[in-house]
């Protein structure tokens, strides 16, 4: 029975010295910062920050996104043609064109000259400075774009077809024109900031912002 209770006692004594010199390893780590005192440790037990995309990263992920188009907008107008100049050319060659056009204006920013410059990354924050809004496209929708009314002078006998390709054209500058003064300009800025901003939070950051 004593051999017993000694190699019981025995026991316990060790157990209590090893937790005696766990705590004292563990205050030891905390106060004397192994992790700077021991490089080859110290990246071990360091806790590592969340990583976020670079600079160059962001700008090509951006850059992928090529001419962003952000808004489309519908308009109609009516386009009046005419040819002929003075009396006598009016009277044998003379031609009115009516054309009621309708089209579609697309408009949005152009990604591709993004530059490295242009985006600054700062811990989580990333700053962008988006090229300036512009229109895309302006087209006529043929299913709604006709000649309305065609008129000719008495002594005409060739119509000028070409008349109807001035009107077409004169039609898409004013649509886009039109278009500009209804304010898609600024309508495409604000859709392209959201978009970019949607898409470069999935890189991992949390706040972006635009200059």
């Amino acid at each position: 029975m004593g051999k017993k209770g000694g190699g019981f006692l025995t026991t316990l004594v060790l157990a209590l010295v090893i937790v005696v010199l766990s705590v004292g390893i563990g205050v030891g780590i905390s106060r004397f910062n192994f992790a700077e005192r021991m490089p080859l440790i110290g990246p071990l037990l360091q806790e590592r920050p969340a990583q976020t995309e670079t600079s160059p990263v962001v700008v090509e992920g951006v850059r992928g996104l090529d001419r962003l188009a952000t808004v489309r907008v519908t308009e109609s107008i009516i386009v009046t043609r005419e040819s002929g100049g003075d009396f006598f050319e009016r009277l044998f060659s003379g031609e009115r064109v009516l054309l009621v056009a309708s089209g579609d204006v697309e408009a949005g920013v152009d990604l591709a000259d993004l530059g490295e410059n242009d985006v600054v990354v700062r811990e989580d924050t990333a700053t962008i400075r988006l090229p300036e809004p512009e229109v895309l496209s302006a087209s006529l929708d043929e299913e709604n774009t006709r000649v309305y009314d065609r008129d000719y002078s008495p002594l005409n006998v060739r119509p000028d077809d070409d008349l109807v390709e001035e009107a077409r054209a004169t039609a898409e500058e004013r649509l886009e024109a039109a278009a500009r003064e209804n304010g898609i300009l600024e309508t495409a800025e604000t859709n392209a900031e959201q978009s970019i901003r949607a898409f470069v939070e999935t890189l991992g950051f949390e706040e972006v912002r635009f200059e």
